[in-house]
């Protein structure tokens, strides 16, 4: 399991923007099937970076930045009603339950692989 995710995410890294170190903040940790995963938000819709404290401060610009082992993703914010959810149609995070995140992603096949998150 955690060599698929380390396979899946490798090529992701050449194509996700990197935000300034000088603006990332700290950020919330989690371990998905064993892996730390590390996120933060980001509210960008006059395209000023600015860390998301609270989640009712999500502005329509707002993206996540997710970390894992050897890469990273970074994905916008849906609309979904009623949960605080980021989505590329390929990978897809929710905190319907912050402290057991649901994340998703398509394999190569079009298959459905979920991972196991908690939070730290």
């Amino acid at each position: 399991m955690m060599t698929f995710l380390r396979f899946m995410m490798s090529f992701l890294i050449s194509i996700s923007p990197v935000v300034p170190s000088a603006l990332a903040p700290e950020s919330t940790s989690f371990t998905c099937d064993g892996s730390l995963v590390e996120t933060t938000i980001y509210n960008n819709e006059n395209g000023a970076y600015s860390r998301v404290k609270a989640y009712e401060e999500l502005d329509a610009g707002a993206f996540i930045v997710i970390k894992l082992v050897n890469s990273k993703l970074m994905l916008p914010r849906t609309f979904n009603v009623g949960e605080t959810s980021f989505t590329d149609g390929k990978w897809w995070w929710s905190y319907e339950d912050h402290q057991h995140p649901t994340f998703r992603g398509l394999t190569p096949l079009g298959e459905v692989q979920e991972f196991n998150c908690e939070a730290l």
